[in-house]
């Protein structure tokens, strides 16, 4: 007579035919322990790539829910009656956390020459923000003048890659004191990750 729990065991039993039944059992059970924490790892590695690394959570990065966080290519002007208004290019950077840089095409310009921006943002509301930054000054011959500081206020479009804002910028002496100021108008393009052609 075939014993049933034999046949049900007997490819456990094969791997050891030296070894006793409770040997063959131990194998038995360390082969599907084995089994089910491949399974583990693997269903973790999938559940970490679907958060991390799916399009859809791609997409999200870029949305409005993310705020400004990115890199941005921006449009500043400033009026300037009665003559035309001062229009110039700058790139940014929004950190997640807070964190703030940008260089604008305005900084190498002979009188007015600074350093690229370094700030600091914090979300106001619904796609709204603030942000401040200060730029150090230098005269054409490279000697330190002061400090300019900017604050801005931001409204993100509802797809999350372009915004709108205005604010106010002082240029600071040595010693603190304001020798310019004015407002400004501001528009901005994310930039997007591009596969070349």
């Amino acid at each position: 007579m075939v014993n049933p729990e034999r046949t049900r065991f007997d490819s456990a039993l094969r791997l050891r035919p030296k070894g006793g039944l409770i040997m063959n059992m131990t194998t038995l059970v360390k082969t599907k322990r084995r089994l089910l924490l491949r399974g583990a790892a693997v269903l973790t590695a999938l559940v970490v790539l679907a958060a991390l690394g799916s399009p859809v959570t791609a997409l999200a990065q870029n949305s409005a829910s993310q705020g400004p966080e990115g890199s941005w290519l921006y449009t500043v002007t400033i009026p300037n009656p009665p003559s035309a208004p001062i229009v110039f290019l700058g790139t940014e950077t929004y950190s997640a956390g807070g964190g703030y840089v940008e260089a604008d095409q305005l900084s190498f310009m002979p009188g007015s020459l600074a350093t690229a921006g370094h700030g600091a943002w914090k979300s106001t509301g619904e796609r709204t923000f603030l942000l401040t930054y200060v730029n150090l000054t230098y005269d054409g011959n490279g000697n330190p003048t002061g400090t300019s500081k900017v604050r801005q206020t931001t409204r993100l479009a509802r797809t999350g890659n372009s915004y709108s804002g205005s604010g106010d910028y002082a240029y600071y002496d040595l010693n603190g004191n304001v020798v310019l100021s004015g407002t400004f108008t501001i528009t901005a393009s994310r930039i997007l990750v591009e596969s070349p052609e």
